[in-house]
């Protein structure tokens, strides 16, 4: 056995890699013999035969549908990452499910949906402003967050090595991490952001498939729906919803980083967690890029520090403000070539950060999701570790509710989202980066209501965006007060008339001359 080796199995032992498997994908397909076969097709129960459910009509084991429309944007590289043609670097033949069936063995129902047949549609679940949940319902959530970060995920496992070494240094054990159900929410976003690995020291980092491109909304949308299910399955309510921190208050101050919520500053190191906050004891993972790309290796699910907020390291920022808001609702254009950071008057540009609503573009200006990021600094500042940070969550469920609201007022159709040249992972039909089973961007370019979900809240509207019922009344409403004070001048210059002997012009008897006659 080398000394890579070696090292790499005394890694595995540290962070509970487990032999034999590979990658984000569920446990049961993760057998020597599946990753050959390319194929993750479980059986639906006890019975082996029942293949994705197969025998009571839920699915069909088939072949990997990918998008292969061009890509745009800087990513220039073929056939040289792993997230190329999404998953088939991994498998080629997935469940297929029918109807409102879903999961890797269509086991499951689509979000929003339930029942044994799943054809009933679930009561929505509400998510709420995080500062007007109960007390209970706090509690609920804080604490669902905490079992999240130290339970074992049930299902998935998480890649630890370049697909190069899918089968491992002897080609018959490839490498896999357990991974708590929070930190596999983390994993999936630093997975979807890390860089091309190309050798050692020589990563190509112009790539990123949740950001930077149209599918910034439904990726995270995806996201935190993931998360909210593993957290309704953990605590036993399906009714839970994931609350909301609405960051649009102009201030200087992080009003949800208290020890009530996700944890105030310590006293003697403000970098660091309040050690009266449930979070203080929180170790982050995926934080190392550098040491990633070094060795050409991906991030294993080792805990690497504690989490972080360098409140004190900012540059007189400011959170975001309504007005930012309700400029960003007013861009009626989804998106705008070339479907990049460089987009301007695009409202997902907008709501991702890049540009403003008045189209201003410059590497220094940042705005909505990328400026609280920057806010928060410190683990929340980096997309690769960012995830950590509970705040992500409520931060990305109020930039979800942005994006309903969006498609609340414009109900786009599908056609909106450009079906090639956006950067890669960021076409319509690509399969979101690193979902599995595969998922579109397409199938989550919707309503919240139809996945199951929705907001309370009211966000502003402008008077350009006054809907046009509103509009219409307020015109008639301004036209019949017009003719009322006309009418009322009217009367009374004709009582003055009458008052000073005028003869009204009605009564006046006219002359039949022609102009050119003598009078």
């Amino acid at each position: 056995m080398g000394p890579l080796h070696c090292g790499l199995l005394l890694c595995c032992l540290g962070c509970g890699i487990l032999p034999g498997v590979q990658a984000q994908f569920p446990r049961v397909c993760m057998t020597l013999d599946s990753l050959l076969s390319k194929q993750c097709c479980p059986p639906l129960g006890v019975e082996p035969a029942n293949v994705c459910g197969s025998q009571v009509g839920r699915g069909q084991c088939m072949e990997v549908q990918i998008d292969t429309r061009p890509w745009g944007g800087p990513y220039i590289l073929r056939n040289q990452d792993d997230r190329e043609r999404w998953p088939r670097k991994f498998f080629n033949r997935t469940c297929k499910c029918t109807g409102n069936f879903a999961g890797f063995n269509c086991g499951d129902c689509k979000f929003g949906w339930t029942g044994p047949n799943c054809d009933r549609k679930k009561p929505p679940v509400v998510r709420r402003n995080i500062h007007f949940l109960t007390p209970q319902e706090r509690e609920q959530f804080l604490g669902a967050l905490d079992l999240a970060k130290n339970t074992t995920h049930p299902d998935y496992v998480i890649t630890t090595q370049h697909w190069l070494s899918l089968l491992g240094p002897n080609g018959t054990q490839p490498q896999i991490a357990n991974c708590s159900i929070y930190d596999f929410f983390v994993w999936l976003h630093y997975y979807s952001v890390r860089d091309t690995l190309l050798g050692p020291g020589r990563p190509y980092k112009a790539i990123d498939f949740s950001h930077q491109g149209p599918a910034f909304v439904t990726w995270h949308r995806y996201h935190l729906l993931w998360l909210e299910r593993d957290l309704q399955r953990l605590i036993g309510n399906e009714s839970f919803a994931l609350p909301f921190w609405n960051f649009a208050t102009g201030r200087n101050e992080c009003d949800v980083c208290t020890d009530q919520l996700l944890g105030a500053a310590r006293q003697d190191d403000p970098t660091l967690i309040s050690q009266n906050s449930r979070f203080s004891n929180w170790e982050i993972i995926c934080d190392s890029l550098d040491d990633y790309n070094r060795l050409v290796t991906l991030c294993n699910g080792s805990y690497e520090g504690f989490l972080r907020r360098n409140q004190v390291g900012r540059n007189s920022e400011t959170l975001p403000t309504q007005k930012d808001v309700q400029d960003c609702l007013s861009l009626e254009k989804f998106d705008n070539p070339p479907f990049f950071q460089n987009s301007t008057f695009s409202f997902r540009n907008a709501l991702e950060g890049f540009d403003k609503a008045d189209g201003t573009l410059d590497s220094q200006v940042m705005s909505l999701h990328n400026l609280v990021h920057s806010f928060l600094n410190g683990t929340s500042a980096l997309p690769h570790s960012a995830a950590n940070d509970p705040i992500f969550v409520v931060l990305h469920c109020f930039t979800d509710a942005i994006f309903d609201e969006w498609m609340k007022r414009f109900n786009p159709s599908a056609d909106t989202w450009p079906q090639e040249l956006a950067p890669i992972g960021h076409n319509r039909m690509y399969n979101m980066v690193p979902f599995f089973p595969p998922v579109t961007n397409e199938e989550f370019f919707l309503t919240a209501d139809q996945l199951g979900y929705s907001y309370a809240i009211d966000l502003p509207v402008s008077v350009e965006e006054t809907p046009s019922w509103t509009t219409t009344l307020s015109v008639v409403v301004g036209m019949l007060v017009i003719l009322v004070g006309l009418f009322m001048l009217l009367a009374f210059l004709q009582y003055r008339r009458l008052r000073k002997g005028y003869t009204p012009l009605m009564e006046t008897h006219l002359s039949n001359k022609k102009y050119t006659e003598e009078a």
